[in-house]
């Protein structure tokens, strides 16, 4: 993926992310952005020793040096971790104040060699979000910087699911604290599983880049860079250096929205000098590191400047301008009435800012240009207009036919691209001076948390329907999107046309959907799914496999000793079907003795699995297939005293009966001997 194509999906990813956070923001107000542009950031890298080999030169160093050298001169929260096994350093955060900060963060990475280990990504996104909440500043946003060279690999089976549980964990803490993660793969084997990393930025909002030579990892990085700060690179020269030795190369400043400059130059050189519109020499910081030098200019001034570079004649020489810029957008509309007719005409403006305050002059605007964006109710497209430079802002005026709407302005040039926040709901509608009453949707739990187990050549799956998350007072059927989530669309989950999610693959042990729900008016909620897959896996079959061995062992055991147990004394057994009596006394020694043995007409049991049970006492038990009456009670199991008759039947109005005595030979017990049932004529 190129620069520009990468730079146009993360703009449209930040276009839905704006969108989301500004649907409760009323009409009226006027929204601005601050230009305020740092960042907590934290620089993770991987130091197994595969590292070393699909990057020898250290062309990683280089990368990252100058990605953090471009951060402004001060306000930006700075970190850095070096993971492999484990975490094998870090450097915690602190804020950037001077040179020696930075130095620090790098000094760290470069300090702890690729030279063995396995890898560990769970760990040392862990670390990085916990350095990040504990040492971050709670008032800037926050960015991972992620470098591996391939996958979440450990020694043992259980070690890397460890990694990966703790990967999932990280992601979840990341998506709930709004941490970007913008993470690299160098594949420069071709060995590497991308579908990990990409997930990892995917879930987080973040970028994801697979590099397949090292030498292009400072392209990627300034890339991050460029999106993460809202800039862009700007080539000022690539060719020799003349015959004179001297290279003369202007470049302009627009006259707002640019904190700092930043130039590159790839090359050797003997000095550099900068010199402001009026031809005064600027005492701009120079920097020199392995493979480029930098100049920071932090003393603006709008005009064309122009950069002396001197050095030998005919060496290369590439030169690159990057701005760190603090443009802002503030946002306003009159009528700001947010209930307007089809027949209202709207005049939005949007007035540039910078750190230094808001634009006050036309000229300030030039090179730059600026678009009304209009979406409806649910977030989608539906136009854009042009604005026009009216003085110190721009403006748009415009009608909007009957429905509900969101407005925000794009404005671009001079390098640099910048979106405003969103404005909205505006209502349209015929006789709209009669307000309506609309209230946001209720979610039914802010948070739904689902556990699914995962069983060894079966799987699981989940399924929720996203109808059920929110309620509202005034519409019976609320719009549903996901607007982000840690699992793969389309690998892990699908939605159907009904709005019925379902999941049969788990690509993390723990992972969320966010869910919006939209009413017709344009006001939303926001429901947090949180999806923990348990893998129940071979090892908890085996130990399950050995409990139920023990259960099977301590029945069998209690079977035998069931078994083993003596009658001690006589039964007889009779049935009485049609008139007649039949049955012969058995003394049996042990055990069970089964109903077959007796010789009985059937009166509906199984004799076959019908028996009765020794017990080694002056009793025994008869247990049946199906439950007899006995007593006035249903049982399967009738206690049989010795030297007292029984009578059984299957059903209450059942002529058939069963007559059964047990005459113990055990002292007291009754009589020796025994006999039959006494038999009813």
């Amino acid at each position: 993926m190129n620069q520009h194509r990468l730079f146009r999906c993360i703009s449209t990813w930040l276009l839905v992310c704006i969108i989301a956070l500004s649907f409760s923001i009323p009409a009226a107000e006027a929204v601005g952005n601050s230009g305020v542009n740092r960042f907590n950031v934290v620089v993770v890298l991987d130091a197994s020793g595969s590292m070393r080999r699909v990057d020898p030169e250290g062309y990683r160093y280089r990368a990252i040096t100058q990605f953090t050298n471009l951060l402004a001169e001060r306000g930006n929260v700075l970190g850095s971790i070096v993971f492999h096994t484990g975490i094998a350093g870090e450097q915690n955060m602190v804020p950037v104040q001077k040179q020696a900060e930075k130095d620090a963060a790098v000094s760290l990475l470069e300090s702890i060699p690729a030279d063995g280990g396995w890898t560990n990504i769970g760990a040392g996104l862990s670390q990085a979000v916990s350095m990040i909440e504990s040492c971050g500043d709670p008032s800037l946003p926050s960015v991972i910087l992620l470098l591996s060279d391939g996958n979440t690999e450990m020694s043992t089976d259980e070690e890397t699911q460890d990694s990966l549980d703790m990967k999932a964990e990280a992601l979840q803490a990341a998506r709930e604290k709004g941490i970007s993660i913008y993470s690299v793969c160098l594949n420069a084997d071709q060995t590497a599983d991308i579908s990990e990393m990409q997930q990892i930025s995917d879930a987080t909002g973040g970028v994801f880049q697979e590099v397949t030579a090292a030498e292009d990892l400072q392209e990627t990085f300034n890339t991050f860079y460029e999106l993460i700060y809202g800039t862009s690179t700007i080539p000022l020269f690539s060719d020799v250096i003349p015959a004179s030795g001297r290279l003369e190369t202007a470049f302009d400043i627009p006259g707002i929205g640019v904190e700092e400059v930043n130039i590159i130059i790839y090359g050797d050189v003997s000095a550099l000098r900068l010199l402001r519109p009026d031809g005064s020499e600027s005492a701009a910081s120079q920097m020199s590191f392995d493979g480029f030098s930098m100049l920071k200019l932090t003393d603006i001034l709008p005009g064309t400047w122009t950069l002396v570079t001197e050095g030998v004649p005919g060496d290369d020489i590439r030169i690159n301008m990057v701005y760190n810029t603090d443009l802002g957008i503030e946002v306003s509309a009159e009528p700001s009435d947010p209930m307007i007719t089809p027949d209202d005409m709207v005049t939005i403006t949007a007035r540039l800012t910078g750190n230094a305050g808001a634009a006050d002059s036309s000229q300030q605007y030039i090179g730059y240009s600026a678009e009304l964006l209009v979406m409806d109710a649910y977030g989608d497209y539906v136009e854009s207009t042009p604005m026009q430079v009216a003085g110190d802002h721009f403006e748009a005026v415009r009608s909007f036919d009957e429905g509900v709407y969101y407005y925000k302005v794009a404005v671009t040039g001079n390098h640099m691209e910048k979106e405003s926040a969103g404005v909205g709901p505006l209502t349209s509608a015929a006789g709209a001076a009669v307000e309506q009453v609309n209230t946001a949707p209720v979610p039914v739990d802010d948070v739904v948390k689902a556990t699914v187990n995962i069983w060894p050549f079966k799987g699981g799956s989940y399924t929720l329907d996203l109808n059920t998350l929110a309620t509202d007072a005034e519409d019976s059927a609320l719009n549903y999107k996901i607007l982000s989530s840690s699992f793969i669309e389309g690998t892990d989950y699908t939605v159907d046309a009904d709005g019925v999610l379902r999941m049969d693959h788990f690509s993390l042990s723990k992972g969320a959907f966010t869910v919006r729900a939209t009413d017709s008016g344009g006001l939303s909620c926001e429901i947090e799914v949180i999806v923990h897959a348990i893998n129940i896996g071979i090892v908890t079959l085996i130990v399950l496999g050995i409990l139920a061995l023990v259960a099977a062992a301590i029945f069998g055991v209690l079977l035998h000793i069931a078994l083993s147990k003596p009658f001690r004394g006589t039964i007889s057994a009779q049935s009485y079907c049609n008139g007649v009596f039949r049955g012969t006394p058995r003394t049996p020694r042990r055990g069970r003795c089964k109903l077959a043995a007796f010789g009985m007409d059937s009166v509906g049991l199984d004799y076959q699995k019908s028996y009765f049970q020794a017990t080694g006492q002056d009793y025994v038990e008869l247990c049946t297939n199906i439950p007899v009456i006995w007593n006035g009670q249903e049982t399967r199991k009738v206690r049989i005293i010795s030297g007292a008759e029984v009578t059984i039947t299957i059903r209450r109005d059942d002529p058939r009966k069963l007559y059964v005595r047990f005459d113990s030979r055990m002292r007291g017990g009754g009589r020796r001997g025994g006999r039959g049932p006494v038999r009813r004529h």
